[in-house]
């Protein structure tokens, strides 16, 4: 394999000047038909499992070639699904081994609303889901060196993988071995989808906080009330679950912080819901204010009573996903209701550093 990657890299931009015609270059011809067979060949492929395919562009040369390597039973198109991909850079000084993800279903869903943002979560959830070794795979980000949309949308898609410089490419049996080792996570992630087809799984994936906040609400009106002591706490560990590591939240303590409120929305008390059944109170529900995700940011625990507030569904959801302007409103109230408690907790913190942290992490 290594003879063959060396051969694209030495002569693939010499191509760029030529017509497009990629059944009479004998490059292209050499990367479309030839690449695919020595791939599947060194990993003994079969043909009804993966098909591995290679492009260098349609209807123009593209500035980023590729060769990929698809289980069928997921995708057999790079445009859907997950996949295994040789990524060139456009300078050729290198190319990356990815595990990749299909654009199309996330561009269209989200379009006109920051995809490339929903590609990267999309990548940075399944890093929490699969198990794969950061030292063999170290790469979360590449850099393909264009400015292409294609080439953009690699590189927000790219799950995990690791670089070959031209200068130090490594012996053919280190590549087919690298190649072996990611095919194994991507049976991995295959295993983790499940029934889902790609669509459901990328939605599960993007949604997957409301989902277990749903769940978590539940349990709050449940749980009996914590006492917790007005001192800073200690962290808790996190959990691990199928979707990847949380903090743990205690739903005592939500449970006390809403009971704490006399059961009224702390944004606006008149915002009366209906009588929950389990408590005989008003329904509200608990949103940490400094949110959980980022609390390796901490000395000390973000799940105290202190830094969670009752609110009423309507306003809950408010604050996940209200404009910046309308967010920040209600950021603003809520903290100078809180700003004296956290400080309890060991959280001073200003109201400027809350909310670029809702801004950085999309809570």
């Amino acid at each position: 394999m290594k003879l063959e990657f060396e051969r694209i890299l030495l002569n693939y931009n010499k191509q760029l000047v030529l017509p497009f015609k990629p059944t009479e270059n004998k490059i292209a011809k050499f990367i479309i038909n030839e690449i695919p067979i020595v791939i599947s060949n060194k990993l003994s492929l079969h043909k009804r499992n993966y098909k591995v395919q290679s492009s260098v562009g349609q209807g123009n040369w593209t500035e980023t070639p590729w060769i990929g390597i698809f289980d069928r039973s997921i995708t057999s198109t790079a445009t859907k699904g997950f996949y295994i991909v040789y990524l060139f850079r456009k300078d050729m000084k290198g190319f990356y081994l990815s595990l990749n993800q299909g654009t199309t279903y996330i561009q269209t869903k989200y379009k006109g609303n920051k995809p490339r943002g929903k590609m990267k979560e999309t990548a940075s959830k399944i890093r929490e889901i699969i198990y794969y070794s950061d030292k063999k795979f170290p790469l979360t980000d590449i850099e393909l060196g264009s400015s292409t949309n294609n080439a953009k949308n690699y590189m927000a898609a790219h799950i995990c993988g690791k670089y070959y410089s031209f200068s130090s490419l490594p012996e053919s049996q280190n590549m087919v071995e690298d190649l072996r080792e990611l095919i194994k996570i991507y049976q991995q992630l295959k295993i983790v989808m499940g029934w889902k087809d790609t669509a459901h799984f990328i939605d599960y994936l993007l949604n997957i906080h409301e989902i277990e906040d749903t769940q978590f609400q539940s349990d709050v009106q449940l749980a009996s009330p914590a006492k917790t002591p007005r001192v800073p706490q200690i962290i808790p560990n996190k959990e691990r679950r199928l979707e990847g590591y949380y903090w743990r939240r205690d739903s005592s303590i939500s449970r006390e912080a809403i009971h704490n409120s006399s059961y009224q929305c702390e944004n606006n008390p008149s915002h009366t819901t209906f009588t929950s059944d389990i408590t005989g109170e008003n329904f509200v529900e608990a949103h940490h204010l400094i949110p959980l995700q980022i609390q390796e940011v901490f000395k000390w625990s973000l799940d105290v009573p202190g830094n969670i507030v009752a609110l009423c569904p309507n306003c809950h959801r408010r604050i996940h996903h209200a404009n910046k302007s309308e967010r920040d409103v209600i950021i603003n109230k809520l903290f100078k209701v809180k700003e004296k408690e956290l400080s309890l907790y060991g959280h001073n913190i200003t109201i400027e550093k809350l909310i670029k942290m809702y801004d950085e992490n999309r809570c």
